[in-house]
């Protein structure tokens, strides 16, 4: 019976390990982006060209990272849904911050700038240059601040 054990968890291990080994990072155009994401950056980055753009194909996702000039990078669902926006040496565009999260920051957080912005299946995570992480559910309310 432990032999059967055995083999059984190599066998699922040799398939997790070989489904891994075949995802494929790809540079591309922005023109091969799906078009939720080529609406997201011509709305929030307006004419700025990237330095790059990855397409991330695995056996069961796609994922696309773009990235600027200025270290600014978007990561992108396979259907074109961002992910994350992180602007590693500036700041996140405002207009890139849903109301009434940036609403909230605004009152408590006047000084301060977003840096990155995630949304998950929980919620939106924040990032302020102060180093704060602030976390807000799906409708925008703030529910904690973590550092």
């Amino acid at each position: 019976m432990r032999t059967k054990l055995k083999l059984t968890i190599c066998l699922i291990t040799g398939l997790l390990f070989g489904l891994t080994a075949n995802a494929q990072k790809t540079v591309i155009k922005k023109e091969a982006l799906p078009g939720n994401a080529q609406t997201f950056l011509k709305t929030h980055f307006g004419s700025k060209k990237p330095s790059y753009i990855l397409e991330d194909k695995e056996i069961l996702s796609t994922e696309y990272k773009v990235q600027f000039s200025n270290q600014t990078e978007i990561e992108f669902d396979k259907k074109g849904n961002w992910k994350e926006v992180d602007a590693k040496t500036g700041k996140v565009p405002k207009s890139t911050i849903p109301k009434k999260i940036a609403s909230y920051i605004k009152e408590n957080f006047p000084k301060e700038d977003v840096t990155k912005i995630e949304i998950g299946s929980s919620g939106y995570e924040t990032k302020l240059t102060n180093g704060l992480e602030l976390k807000f559910n799906l409708k925008g309310d703030f529910t904690k601040i973590d550092k």
